[in-house]
């Protein structure tokens, strides 16, 4: 997986960054299931961005989520394509 200094996370920080217009706080987070079977299969990197907390609930009976960080999520998601289409027009 890419460190948070990898040239692959630089996207989906800057992605974030001016979504949120706050800097980037990197946490410990794992995953595995599906996705990391993509990833094993596939030989390409899964990303994860994080737009919901703890509080939310994942997966339990009363799982919700906050609307103004989904609409952020939304809105990362829309700067990352750009910011992934001018890191892959420069990649080495």
């Amino acid at each position: 997986m890419p460190r948070r200094d990898h040239p692959r996370a630089l996207p989906s920080s800057s992605a974030l960054a001016r979504a949120f217009e706050k800097p980037v706080r990197f946490t410990r987070e794992g995953g595995s299931g599906p996705a990391a079977d993509l990833q094993e299969v596939l030989g390409a990197p899964v990303l994860f961005l994080g737009i919901s907390v703890p509080s939310d609930g994942w997966h339990a009976p009363d799982e919700k989520v906050e609307l103004d960080l989904l609409l952020k999520g939304v809105e990362t998601s829309a700067h990352l394509w750009g910011d992934l289409a001018e890191y892959w027009r420069h990649a080495p």
